[in-house]
């Protein structure tokens, strides 16, 4: 028991420190507006435009929203049209959201995270503030364990924000979800205020 007691209490420090190692100065929010990109999260299925988090975040944080979900997008779709979405913008921050469509139809995983790593790329070539909203692999993944790995490989290689906690959270619980998928309005919300806190220390 003391044993268990000893690996439970290093892990949660482990946990911990996680949480505050959040870099300081990745993001002045200097742009007047937050993009939020990808896929029918980021499009806010299932709830009005209003209580979607890529809107929500951006009023929080005091900035212009911009919402660039496709609902069924998957990596290679975005990564394909990132370029030419914010060619012209400058803008404070990017939300990334993709991956969930690759995983549940199965595709290669080393392939999906290649791709997620070069949409983080691209975003980072207009804004150091960068948000990864990471997703289980799979609904059984996100029933019994946390978001995939690849995104905390990609945060960590590419020096980007990572938010892990949000999703495996409302998988688990039906009052925060429109379906067994996509979040309902109060599923959002905590999307858009972990996101938001997650910025707001990287300030």
């Amino acid at each position: 028991m003391k044993i268990l007691a000893l690996i439970c209490a290093i892990a949660l420090c482990a946990f911990f420190i996680f949480r505050d190692s959040t870099p300081k100065g990745l993001c002045p929010l200097k742009g007047d507006s937050i993009i939020t990109l990808g896929d029918s999260l980021a499009n806010g299925f299932g709830v009005s435009d209003e209580d979607s988090f890529a809107i929500q975040i951006p009023r929080i944080l005091g900035k212009n929203a911009i919402k660039l979900g496709i609902d069924g997008e998957v990596s290679a779709e975005l990564m394909a049209r990132i370029g030419s979405e914010i060619n012209d913008k400058n803008p404070a921050a990017i939300i990334i959201s993709i991956g969930g469509n690759d995983f549940l139809r199965k595709f290669d995983k080393a392939t999906t995270a290649r791709n997620i790593a070069a949409i983080v790329r691209k975003a980072k070539a207009k804004t150091s503030c960068v948000v990864l909203l990471g997703v289980p692999d799979g609904i059984l993944g996100g029933l019994v364990g946390g978001v995939s790995s690849a995104y905390y490989d990609i945060a960590k290689t590419e020096g980007v924000l990572l938010e892990a906690e949000a999703m495996p959270q409302i998988l688990k619980q039906h009052s925060l979800k429109v379906d067994e998928i996509h979040p309902n309005k109060d599923g959002h919300a905590i999307i858009a205020q972990n996101i938001a806190e997650l910025i707001r220390k990287a300030k």
